[in-house]
């Protein structure tokens, strides 16, 4: 087996621990590499990627690996890890798993984005957990129209929206005050950002429809903004076009924890213990 070890590389202790885990390596006489700046072609060249760092770190190789179907085991070097296997005490236990092929694989679905303007596409991106337009920090609100294979949803008028796979439901979808969903679900949230309506609501549906957002009215600084990292500047006119995208997400699971155990020590759920109680 061929490991690439992905660093966050802003983050002293991932840079140890990749040097560390490079050691152990070599010690083992296990193929590997260590990627500082991922690419699809750096990654094919590999058959797991162990990624040192947080969520964001993870979001971005996961999408990149996707491209040459290459599977990612995410180690916590973050704050929150809600995407990641193991916190950096699980990593060298986990390792001996791994080596050994003691593990599954786990599909996520991706959506894609292509952004028209003038009726020619300009631009398209790769998302794993979310596409979201967004006014800036100065701009005025945003008014827009969401379509449904090709039939209208709703008119807004607000600070933006969010297009979320089940992976991202967990993310700025949430924080806006869309839905909890499953992650192996597959389905396309929609959630608007401060609507300037009471009746404005996240819209969960299923994956083979074509979402389409047209701007009506947006300022210069309006952006397309892809998983939180990558931004695209969008204008007056301009449609984007978000639909499942043709390759999944890999991820390497060990089966330790499941999705709703990772919700209640992250997302400190509340929990009563399963048990009658007496009134």
């Amino acid at each position: 087996m061929r490991i690439g070890i992905v660093p966050h590389t802003g983050k002293e202790t991932a840079m140890d621990l990749s040097r560390e885990l490079a050691h152990i390596l070599d010690q083992r006489g296990v193929e590997h590499r260590v990627i500082l700046a991922p690419s699809r072609d750096n990654l094919a060249h590999v058959d797991l990627v162990i990624v040192l760092g947080g969520d964001g770190t993870l979001l971005n190789t996961a999408r990149l690996a996707s491209h040459v179907q290459v599977p990612v085991f995410g180690v916590n070097v973050g704050h929150l890890g809600f995407l990641t296997e193991v916190e950096t005490d699980g990593l060298f236990p986990a390792l001996d798993r791994l080596l050994a092929g003691e593990f599954t694989i786990e599909k996520r679905m991706l959506i894609s984005a292509s952004i028209e303007r003038e009726g020619r596409e300009i631009a398209s991106h790769v998302a794993l957990n979310d596409f979201v337009v967004t006014r800036g920090t100065f701009a005025r609100i945003i008014e827009f129209s969401i379509f449904a294979n090709g039939q209208p949803v709703a008119d807004y008028v607000g600070d933006g929206v969010i297009v979320a796979t089940p992976t991202g439901s967990t993310a700025y979808s949430l924080a806006a005050g869309g839905p909890i969903i499953e992650p192996l679900l597959e389905s396309i949230c929609i959630t608007p950002i401060c609507a300037h309506s009471l009746a404005a609501r996240s819209v969960v549906i299923r994956p083979e429809v074509e979402v389409q957002i047209r701007l009506n009215r947006a300022s210069e600084s309006v952006m397309l903004t892809i998983d939180g990292h990558d931004g695209f500047p969008l204008l007056t006119g301009d449609r984007v076009t978000i639909r499942r995208a043709g390759q999944w997400a890999l991820f390497a699971r060990l089966g330790d924890r499941g999705f709703f155990q990772v919700l209640h020590s992250r997302l400190r759920m509340p929990q009563m213990g399963g048990g009658i109680r007496e009134a």
